[in-house]
């Protein structure tokens, strides 16, 4: 059996993926929020073409349906740009491929009526091969996100492949889980975007266990994980957070920035844009997985997360990942609104309590 190990970059997580794929008797499930026609978008569909798996299956959020290369589809990019109408075409055409060779392919939430559903989104990353051997992470399948500083965790464990496999199954029926479970390498989290406020409550409890350190890597944190970190801070815990120096969403820049005037936490940053999502606890107990554990996540998305006290994964983050940013400490920077970006997280959290009880909930 191949050995659970932290995939640093979407080229490591292309060749082992590869690998994986073409070895696959069985079955071969691959999920992502973001799937484009781009190079990476073919290659994925290049090598599940190749797979000799007899169950060949891809999920792909309606996010896909409405946004392409970070930009919407419907907007005046779409007429005036030639390059970006052949992008969504190729896209298109991509899927219909896909589905001609063999492979199923669904898209998960609709966005709905004038988009009134767009914020529901299932924001999994995950592949299973043969019920075995599990890829977790941050990874989507588009170009721009093949260049960010992201990672991928192969996992080795038939009890997890078997757990993620019928959460894949009742996606595809239209199914969203709610569910914490254990298996042999570690607690799976199934957050299912609605009703998950005391499973998160219970994802969190890991946090509040620990002892000494808790380092935090996500482009995208806010509340409530912030407000964990706070009053674990006031109990003497030495909180690291990690942030990309260019963050393709600027509120969760400025996020950050605020709240490292409060003084509770070490800010480090990332060079460039890191899409990474994972926390390292007392440098023993490592969880990643797709969410970034701020308000968008809490209230309206599906995401998979991963606990492992695994020695091996810890060791290689500690190496592979951590290594990069402990030399990158972030230089104070005042180009940025603090009330603004105090306002904005209220507002968030307002907001999203008040949608996902509302028309927004998922069902």
């Amino acid at each position: 059996m191949a050995k659970s190990q932290i995939l640093l970059g979407s080229k490591t997580f292309m060749d082992r993926l590869e690998e994986v794929a073409l070895g696959a008797s069985d079955s071969f499930l691959a999920q992502a929020m973001t799937f484009e026609g781009d190079d990476a978008g073919k290659w994925l569909i290049d090598i599940m073409k190749a797979s000799p798996a007899k169950d060949k299956r891809l999920l792909i959020d309606s996010y896909s349906k409405v946004v392409i290369n970070d930009h919407f589809v419907k907007s005046f990019k779409y007429f005036k740009d030639r390059a970006f109408r052949n992008e969504v075409k190729e896209t298109a055409k991509l899927i219909e491929t896909a589905r001609a060779s063999g492979i199923g392919v669904k898209f998960t939430n609709p966005v709905g009526f004038l988009g009134q559903k767009y914020p529901l989104r299932n924001h999994k990353k995950m592949v299973i091969a043969d019920g075995q051997t599990s890829f977790l992470g941050g990874i989507n399948f588009s170009d721009h996100n093949f260049e960010w500083h992201d990672m991928m965790v192969q996992v080795s464990s038939e009890k997890l492949g078997a757990s993620l496999v019928e959460d894949f199954d009742l996606t595809w029926q239209g199914i969203n889980q709610s569910r914490m479970i254990e298996t042999d390498q570690g607690e799976l989290f199934l957050f299912n975007g609605s009703n998950s406020e005391k499973l998160y409550n219970d994802f969190f409890n890991h946090l509040t266990f620990a002892k000494k350190t808790i380092s935090v890597i996500s482009p995208y944190i806010s509340e409530p994980l912030l407000g964990v970190l706070r009053s674990l801070a006031d109990k003497g815990i030495q909180i690291t957070v990690i942030s990309p120096q260019e963050n393709n969403k600027s509120i969760f820049k400025n996020i950050i920035l605020s709240e490292q005037e409060k003084g509770y936490f070490q800010l480090k940053e990332y060079p460039g844009m890191s899409h990474m999502k994972a926390i390292l606890i007392d440098e023993q107990k490592l969880i990643f997985g797709s969410s970034n554990y701020d308000l968008v996540s809490y209230y309206f998305e599906q995401e998979v997360v991963f606990v492992s006290e695994n020695h091996v994964l810890v060791e290689e983050f500690k190496g592979k990942v951590l290594s990069d940013v402990k030399e990158f400490e972030i230089e104070s920077i005042s180009n940025f609104d603090k009330k603004k970006a105090d306002f904005l997280m209220r507002l968030l959290n307002k907001v999203g309590g008040l949608m996902s009880k509302t028309i927004l909930r998922p069902h």
